[in-house]
């Protein structure tokens, strides 16, 4: 994302939650607050839309030092037609620096809604897996805003439509105790809540000898991925639900280059996962949880949402792209946030 700390901490920072959900849920003021019950898992697109998931999760950022967070919604609201007079206001009118970040009047909220299928009965939900923090608001009483994206700056003025994200304002009164920058805040707006608020599970590697580490062959394309690497060092992790194997590729000078991810059904010893996170010119591997100090978790795995299975995520570090949660069965559905990334 930005090179601002804010955005580089939600791509990649996963902590750990410290509380349990009932002493974790966050009252806000009850006219900002949604109590919702319709059936409704997933935030439809429009035909604008780049990239579709099964369920469009947002990311949360600090607006500098003001008392502003906001959520981007422009990876589902591309902004770049200029002649659209109704996307943004005249920004060579507003000024310099009233053009940084500025709320929306009536007609182009409209619009904004309109073309991202928000309803302003809909809610903004927020969950911080890493304190287990929970807060939901009405769109109604949302305001949606223009924030300059953190490419852009003075020097590029006039602005142009590009140069801007767009999503809503959130006053970060009703944030406290979420994680730091909200790196581990992910948003979904729609009409029911689909995260499942329950605790998930950092992983602990521990070492294992590589003859335990299943014997199935790489997929061709993984192989072709790896050559030139030998295996390094194996590990696993188990739950009462699965069993994870990681094993590392390194290069000749014992660099790390890759990590082959295996999830297994202890009972039945199918394997449900088979991942390979591998350097590249925009991605590289994560370090393992603790690695990095005893409170730096970056793999998660358990329920994550209501209506889905278990997930995983937190193995792999992306420069230009949006990290993923691997959803784990058969289908290999990997859910990308739309983390509005413009590197």
């Amino acid at each position: 994302m930005k090179i601002k700390l804010y955005a580089l901490s939600s791509i990649f920072a996963f902590l750990v939650f410290a509380c349990n959900k009932k002493e974790n849920n966050t009252n806000v003021q009850p006219d900002l607050v949604e109590k919702t019950s319709a059936e409704n898992d997933t935030l439809q697109g429009t035909e604008e839309i780049p990239r579709k998931e099964s369920i469009n999760l947002f990311t949360l950022m600090p607006k500098d030092s003001s008392d502003i967070a906001f959520v981007s919604l422009s990876d589902i609201y591309p902004v770049g037609d200029e002649k659209d007079t109704l996307t943004l206001p005249n920004i060579e009118k507003m000024g310099k620096e009233k053009a940084e970040y500025f709320t929306f009047e009536k007609n182009y909220r409209k619009r904004f809604l309109s073309k991202t299928n928000i309803s302003e009965t809909d809610s903004v939900f927020i969950y911080d897996y890493g304190k287990n923090k929970f807060v939901s608001f009405a769109v109604k009483n949302l305001k949606t805003a223009a924030l300059l994206n953190g490419y852009s700056s003075g020097e590029d003025w006039p602005y142009h439509n590009y140069d801007f994200m767009i999503g809503f304002e959130i006053n970060k009164k009703h944030l406290q105790g979420f994680s730091e920058y909200y790196r581990d805040a992910l948003v979904y707006v729609g009409k029911e809540n689909p995260f499942a608020k329950e605790k998930l599970t950092p992983v602990d590697w521990k070492k294992i000898n590589a003859k335990e580490f299943p014997s199935k062959p790489l997929k061709s394309e993984d192989q072709k991925t790896v050559k030139g690497n030998t295996i390094g060092t194996s590990y696993a992790f188990k739950t009462t639900s699965y069993n994870y194997f990681l094993q590392d590729f390194v290069d000749n000078r014992k660099i790390l280059f890759a990590r082959r991810l295996l999830v297994v059904d202890p009972k039945t010893k199918e394997i449900i996962i088979d991942k390979l996170y591998s350097q590249s010119e925009g991605t590289s591997p994560t370090p393992l949880n603790y690695e990095e100090g005893p409170d730096v978790i970056n793999q998660w795995t358990g329920k994550l949402f209501k209506n889905k299975p278990q997930v995983v995520f937190g193995f792999l570090y992306e420069s230009f792209g949006c990290p993923g949660i691997s959803i784990i069965d058969k289908s290999n559905e990997e859910i990308y946030l739309q983390c509005d990334n413009r590197h």
